[in-house]
């Protein structure tokens, strides 16, 4: 059985800018004193998330499963959001963990399937995906002035996504897939209070066949 997968989409230039500011803030940290004030931290952001997806790709997939096709409508977007508690280890480098929810996706097809168990055994590799589940993440950031500072971010995602479907009026069926994918990102904060950061952050995930990114406004709170 052949299976069709979406083209992945790789923004290297993004994953290179975000490892190189993680590797400008360690060097930042190694010369930092040992007195600096370390803190615990919590942080929320919300956004719009997509899948890097298209209704050509998605036409392919069904037709290479025997499906013959009229029309294909798909939503690749919706709102996600990131929630995290963190440690800062002093003012370049911090870790935290969290939780993140690049929402839900959906699509619809008009047409005729000749071969339903068939198309049943695909749909694992045509739904559009999207991703949930706990997430930790190296932030090492670069001060560009005493409010204003850009930070690059990598991570671990854990996630899952539940779907389901439905051909015409017969059985609905539901499915769940997982798996672990390198996160990065890059963000640009602003620090509103003593204690305050506002942040817009642009977050990617390589999921198993696409890719998923959010482009988000945060804010995170330090404890003293």
């Amino acid at each position: 059985m052949k299976y069709s997968y979406f083209p992945t989409s790789r923004n290297g230039f993004v994953l290179k800018f975000a490892t190189a500011i993680l590797f400008t803030g360690f060097l930042f940290c190694s010369q930092q004193s040992t007195a600096e004030q370390t803190s615990w931290f919590v942080s929320g952001q919300i956004g719009s998330a997509s899948t890097d997806i298209s209704t050509k790709n998605l036409t392919s997939s069904l037709n290479e499963q025997g499906a013959l096709i009229d029309s294909v409508s798909v939503k690749d977007s919706d709102t996600g959001y990131q929630a995290a508690i963190g440690y800062k280890f002093n003012a370049n480098y911090s870790l935290q963990v969290g939780y993140v929810d690049f929402g839900e996706r959906h699509f619809s097809f008009t047409g005729e399937v000749t071969d339903l168990d068939n198309f049943h055994g695909a749909m694992k590799q045509i739904y559009p995906e999207s991703a949930t589940g706990p997430q930790i993440s190296l932030l090492a950031s670069w001060p560009i002035t005493k409010e204003i500072s850009l930070t690059g971010k990598l991570g671990y995602l854990d996630w899952h996504q539940n779907y389901q479907y439905q051909a015409d009026s017969s059985q609905l069926y539901k499915a769940k897939r997982s798996g672990n994918s390198v996160t990065f990102g890059i963000e640009a904060s602003f620090a509103l209070f003593k204690n305050t950061q506002i942040f817009l952050s642009y977050d990617h995930a390589a999921l198993d066949a696409t890719d998923a990114s959010m482009l988000s406004i945060g804010a995170r709170y330090y404890f003293d």
